[in-house]
């Protein structure tokens, strides 16, 4: 990943993604991108936001000093520029004029999706951007590959497996070990007319099913020269998956959306709300059957 696009609003939260980006960038020798859309004027009587510029001039000077500021940290490619337009509509703009390889946001966390920077902003980017969106929740405190693991939710099906080639596209130059995990909700309904009876019975069905699916993606990634590891949980999915990243110390959680009809039709439903709300992880969302860079 050569380019990085980063979208900053002025605000403190917005600027907690970017020890991340200025990781990745040194890491890929890549160049970051600041962009800062400056909203229309306010109707009269209306009030803007605090982290809004008053003028372009106010967005240009605020995004020169950040460029200085990762200039000093060692970050020897930094360009910024501020835009017009709306702001998911000016981050989508951006990232296809500058041909990025990735967008990193942050985000609240808090009570799901709905409450990402800029408000509906991010949601409305994961589900134009042709490039994998990275977000964090303003509070997480990331160290870089600290362990050494990105966790790679899958539920068996073809789109969730969209993210794989991101993760080795990520994994395979740090020679980072890939975790693939799937949830068996005891909760979920069991197709009607099966044999087993007992919970108990249709789980171990189900674990089986899982563990030899899990075993199948993995011997294939291994033949590709790749770390992997796979596990199978149970209990409610984004709990579950929040969960075992924390035990597992996960450095990343990396996941496929269909994104179509915003972030309610994201992998397993609202789970990737419920995960970025409670991962100590940033969340990798990448769009199924866009190309990766």
């Amino acid at each position: 990943m050569k380019r990085l696009l980063v979208p900053l609003d002025g605000s403190p939260l917005a600027e907690t993604i970017l020890p991340v980006a200025e990781e990745w960038a040194k890491e890929e020798q890549a160049e970051v991108v600041l962009l800062r859309a400056v909203p229309a004027p306010a109707a009269p009587g209306g009030e803007g936001t605090a982290a809004e510029a008053k003028t372009p001039e106010d967005a240009e000077a605020y995004l020169e000093t950040v460029a200085e500021r990762l200039a000093r940290r060692g970050i020897e490619r930094v360009r910024w520029g501020v835009s017009h337009e709306p702001p998911a509509a000016a981050i989508i703009e951006a990232a296809a004029r500058e041909g990025v390889d990735m967008i990193a946001m942050a985000t609240h966390g808090r009570s799901g999706l709905s409450r990402l920077l800029l408000g509906s902003v991010a949601e409305a980017v994961v589900r134009s951007a042709r490039v994998p969106v990275l977000l964090m929740r303003g509070q997480s405190a990331w160290k870089p590959w600290a362990t050494g693991k990105i966790l790679v939710p899958l539920d068996g099906s073809e789109l969730s497996e969209g993210i794989l080639p991101v993760v080795e596209r990520i994994a395979g130059p740090r020679n980072l070990a890939i975790v693939l995990f799937r949830v068996i909700d005891p909760l979920a309904s069991g197709t009607a007319g099966e044999a087993p009876t007992r919970p108990d019975e249709l789980i171990a069905l189900q674990r089986a099913d899982a563990e030899r699916y899990l075993a199948k993606v993995a011997e294939g990634l291994g033949g590709r020269g790749l770390r992997v590891e796979w596990a199978v949980g149970v209990g409610r999915v984004a709990e579950t998956i929040a969960v075992f990243a924390g035990r597992e110390r996960a450095n990343l959680i990396a996941m496929a959306t269909h994104g179509r009809g915003g972030l309610g039709r994201l992998l397993l439903g609202s789970v990737a709300a419920g995960v970025l709300r409670t991962a100590p992880a940033p969340v990798l969302l990448f769009k199924t059957g866009s190309r990766v860079r």
